[in-house]
């Protein structure tokens, strides 16, 4: 779904200058946390130079203007951290900056570049002719062979979850998806994780795995390299592509990698519709877990 939050904040976000980059990572959220340093003695911060913006889809808001709601609190688990990392560096100012979407608008626009993969990948695999296109591909199908694919993901999954204030990397991953992810995800309800988790298991496994690795491995055969070579130079290249487009920091790029990795060779040994399943299941579970662990009691 972070691939899908970067499209929608990417396109609908307000323009921004050129010089407001974020301190501790680039994300594609709504929320921004400027902090001035003074050239006083001691760390010090002062309030009435922190700036906290919140801004909607309609490029029409500012601090003050929105009303309180119950989803206010996530922001503040960024904020603490943010200001004693700025007070703490030896730049004179940090700058903090993610945009967001409002949560239908993030729902319909995920939806919709789900939809655009999944149906543009059927399309160029009839148009290029690589057999089985998508739609064919999806009938090789192993619910029990699905279930035991995502295993490795949910102790993943769970080690970010129970680690997270002990590993910085963890903490970073934590701290954007409380500020870019959960505002926008916590208020679409189970219907809307639901719909998220079906679509980005079932379209971006429709390009990545149903019609990027074949068609990818077909041109590398058809130039004389040998299969094994060819499938291995696949998996690892359409896993570094996946990993880099979901890539909000590097400890997320470097799993992402692993995420797709594991796809891959659970396309090629299961078919695309186990790689499917296990998608679209760990999906909607890391989205639950996510929301009770990180965004429950805030």
């Amino acid at each position: 779904a972070m691939l899908a939050m970067r499209t929608s904040a990417l396109a609908l976000a307000p323009l921004r200058p050129a010089h407001c980059v974020p301190s501790r990572a680039r994300a594609s959220t709504s929320v921004s946390v400027s902090v001035a340093k003074t050239p006083s003695r001691g760390a010090r911060v002062t309030r009435g130079r922190t700036r906290l913006t919140r801004m909607r889809t309609t490029r029409v808001g500012a601090a003050g203007n929105d009303p309180p709601g119950p989803l206010d609190g996530l922001v503040a688990g960024v904020d603490a951290k943010n200001l004693r990392a700025a007070v703490a560096s030896d730049s004179d100012a940090d700058l903090v900056q993610v945009e967001t979407v409002s949560p239908m608008q993030f729902l319909l626009s995920s939806t919709a570049f789900y939809v655009v993969m999944g149906v543009g990948s059927q399309v160029a695999s009839g148009f290029l002719n690589i057999h089985p296109d998508v739609l064919d591909a999806t009938r090789s199908l192993n619910l029990d062979q699905a279930s035991l694919w995502m295993v490795p993901l949910l102790l993943s999954l769970a080690f970010a979850i129970t680690h997270a204030d002990k590993y910085e990397f963890l903490a970073e991953v934590r701290d954007i998806f409380k500020v870019g992810v959960l505002p926008s995800l916590a208020p679409l309800g189970l219907p809307g994780i639901v719909l998220l988790s079906l679509g980005a298991g079932v379209g971006e496994e429709a390009f990545f795995r149903g019609f990027l690795m074949p068609f990818t491995d077909g041109g590398l055969q058809s130039i004389g390299v040998p299969q094994n070579v060819s499938i291995i130079c696949v998996l690892t290249a359409t896993s570094v592509f996946f990993g880099a487009l979901h890539a909000i920091t590097p400890a997320y790029f470097y799993w992402a990698t692993g995420a797709g990795f594991l796809f891959g060779l659970e396309y090629v040994n299961d078919g695309l519709g186990t790689a499917m399943v296990t998608h679209t299941l760990y999906d909607f579970l890391a989205f639950g877990f996510i929301l009770i662990s990180w965004a429950g009691g805030e």
